[in-house]
């Protein structure tokens, strides 16, 4: 009797490491190839930090990306781990500092705008971005909406600028000005939510104009920092 029992048990531990052996092997091989690659667009707010205070901000200004992230998980059920990614972006301030060329040596002039003296005043930076961040969401291989918060840096390469300036007496006077911001500028950013739809805010860590940008002689620092939505498409 003892060794029928014994039979019993041990017949019941291989059966059930079998199943879960087998349920493991499942759940790897589902899980395996479940990614959150994703396309993104984003549209934020941005307030400039650190004015001069001759310097005002006025209008809208606000910045628009899109690109596509690389979903890097780090564990079996794919909900943690990183995303690498790269995309466009342009943001357009408009505040009443005009950056114009001299017409007679080429020189770049800084002038302050005195409150309704103009129509609209604007300088835009457009840059290649490259976001590096750690993601968590609460998803698994056969949900595609769900809970995320990701968290990040956000690296840019500066690859045009320009200023606008309007007056009811002159056209729109554009200007390329690439040398005008840094060249590289990079922040940190977090952006939540659920489906396609995420809260997003970044907080830039260096200084948006180069050294050469000055005001009475004086170099002033900028950084931008941004409020909007992140839309997001696996």
């Amino acid at each position: 009797m003892k060794r029928r029992t014994g039979c019993i048990w041990l017949l019941l531990i291989l059966f059930s490491s079998s199943v879960f052996g087998q349920t493991d092997t499942l759940d790897a091989k589902r899980f395996s190839h479940y990614l959150e690659d994703q396309l993104f667009f984003n549209l934020s707010y941005i307030a400039i930090r650190h004015l001069h205070p001759d310097l005002t901000q006025q209008g809208f200004s606000h910045s628009v990306s899109f690109g596509f992230i690389r979903d890097i998980p780090v564990n079996l059920r794919r909900n943690l781990g990183f995303g690498l990614g790269v995309g466009y972006e342009r943001d357009i301030f408009y505040q009443n500092l005009r950056i114009s060329v001299s017409e007679s040596d080429g020189s770049i002039q800084y002038t302050i705008l005195d409150p309704g003296s103009y129509l609209n005043n604007a300088f835009v930076i457009k840059k290649i971005v490259f976001p590096v961040e750690f993601r968590y969401r609460n998803s698994d291989a056969t949900r595609f909406r769900f809970f995320r918060i990701y968290a990040g840096t956000l690296i840019g390469y500066t690859v045009g600028a320009e200023s606008h300036y309007e007056t009811d007496k002159v056209s729109v006077d554009y200007r390329k000005l690439t040398s005008i911001p840094n060249r590289w500028q990079w922040g940190v950013y977090l952006y939540a939510g659920y489906g396609e739809l995420n809260g997003y805010i970044y907080y830039g860590l260096n200084d948006l104009f180069s050294p050469q940008v000055k005001f009475n002689g004086t170099h002033v620092p900028m950084y931008d920092l941004k409020f909007g939505v992140m839309l997001s498409f696996l």
